[in-house]
């Protein structure tokens, strides 16, 4: 499990980096990267609106990949092997979300709309920080505290009410 937690933070390190790398050339080292900058309306509308939908629709999944029943299941019955598969699998997305989102900001010559998308993305890494803590919790049959509730609602309100 550990070689696996490994290869997993070498992943997300990796992404942090070239997503910082991105940015310190394109900011400080100004390399002009702007070759999008002079697209038409139609062009910049489409590539807008299709981050926009990819980011708006990837990033929930991503950070609810392990909630899905036959993903939740491979992960309790193979431990390690499925939390690198699926664990490189959420990490990439989002990853690609990041590095493409700051890619096209300049590209498209510090288009807000990129910038903020990547921001968004960025927001999202720290939960999935793949710790060691987090690894094993993740792999395992315990649930969640919040799915641990029995009681619901409904029912401390009638037993409120009976203790009137």
């Amino acid at each position: 499990m550990i070689k696996t937690q490994r290869r997993l933070m070498v992943l997300f390190i990796a992404i942090l980096l070239v997503a910082a790398a991105l940015y310190v050339c394109g900011e400080f080292a100004k390399v002009d990267m702007c070759f999008l900058a002079d697209a038409s309306r139609q062009q910049r509308f489409v590539w807008s609106t299709l981050m926009i939908l990819l980011t708006i629709g990837l990033l929930p999944l991503s950070l609810r990949l392990f909630r899905f029943k036959a993903i939740n299941a491979d992960l309790l019955t193979r431990k390690a092997p499925a939390l690198l598969r699926w664990g490189s699998i959420r990490l990439v997305v989002m990853g690609l979300l990041l590095v493409v989102n700051t890619f096209l900001y300049f590209a498209f010559g510090f288009e807000a709309t990129y910038g903020y998308l990547a921001v968004v993305a960025l927001l999202c890494m720290p939960f999935v920080v793949p710790t060691k803590e987090r690894c094993m919790a993740e792999v395992s049959e315990e649930k969640p505290a919040d799915e641990n509730i029995t009681e619901t609602p409904d029912e401390e309100a009638n037993d409120s009410h009976s203790q009137l």
